[in-house]
């Protein structure tokens, strides 16, 4: 897997990416603030005020407008994600729901192997899947438990109407899970591109930037003035990257919890 800056920090502990995404454009927009004012007098930043202001208006409408783009796209990603693992899941549910339905005690061996089934299959993803995905790698550890489940459920043949009917939905839910599960294996490739990750960092530095080209008032409050816009644009950096990285981190946004509880089907 290559290198991937994003993903790196979504990955840190929470405290740390919080620290991280607050302290870095902080410690930025003071730098820049005192290198700006070295090098300038109280007068030069009060006759560019006027000019300044205006083109900053537009740096921080360009920024709105990026950063609201990471963010949709972001929240695309998860929501994304979200429901691909509730899908799966739900139907797995369904699936150790209808086991009982295949009654008679010449099939007590049959539903003991579509339990078994489940229980491996949500064991794969946990042991197999979920590491790979919070790499941003694929992976095919779960392939053979998936097949075991649908031979289990699709090779049973009903003994009643009831069975019967049981069967074909069974059919329609280990398809679900089918598509549920390729769907999850290929979120990894799904998230922003680089260019935009690019566009989105270098709009924030002019955001933090740009607001010392102007001046007018006592030097602590533009210092105050320019924390809280960096910490506002690496609030948003660190929301966008945790939304578009749902998998990764020590308290990521989605965790195994749902097929941790299926391994437990009896």
């Amino acid at each position: 897997m290559e290198f991937s800056l994003p993903h790196a920090i979504a990955a840190l502990p929470t405290w740390l990416a919080m620290l991280l995404a607050a302290g870095v454009p902080m410690l930025l927009a003071l730098g820049i603030g005192h290198a700006m004012h070295q090098i300038f007098t109280p007068q030069e930043f009060a006759a560019n005020a006027q000019i300044g202001a205006v083109k900053y208006g537009l740096v921080v409408e360009v920024y709105s407008v990026i950063a609201a783009l990471a963010l949709v796209g972001a929240w695309d990603i998860y929501q994304s994600s979200r429901a691909t693992v509730q899908q799966e899941t739900s139907n797995l549910y369904m699936l150790a729901l209808a086991v009982d339905s295949f009654t008679g005690p010449d099939l007590a061996a049959t539903r003991e192997e579509m339990r078994t089934s489940i229980r491996l299959y949500a064991g794969a993803v946990v042991t197999h899947d979920w590491p790979a995905m919070q790499a941003s790698q694929s992976s095919t550890g779960s392939e053979a438990a998936f097949q075991r489940v649908a031979r289990a459920f699709l090779d049973v043949e009903g003994r009643t109407d009831g069975s019967h009917s049981v069967k074909e939905n069974a059919a329609a839910w280990v398809a679900n899970v089918a598509q549920a599960r390729i769907e999850r294996l290929s979120l990894m490739s799904r998230t922003l591109s680089g260019l935009i990750w690019m566009l989105v960092l270098t709009v924030s530095v002019a955001t933090i930037t740009f607001q010392w080209f102007f001046g007018g008032g006592h030097v602590a409050l533009h210092y105050t003035m320019g924390a809280v816009i960096a910490v506002i644009v690496g609030a948003v950096l660190l929301v966008a990257l945790k939304l578009a990285f749902p998998f990764v981190g020590d308290q990521a946004l989605l965790t195994p919890r749902p097929y941790l509880a299926l391994m437990e089907v009896k």
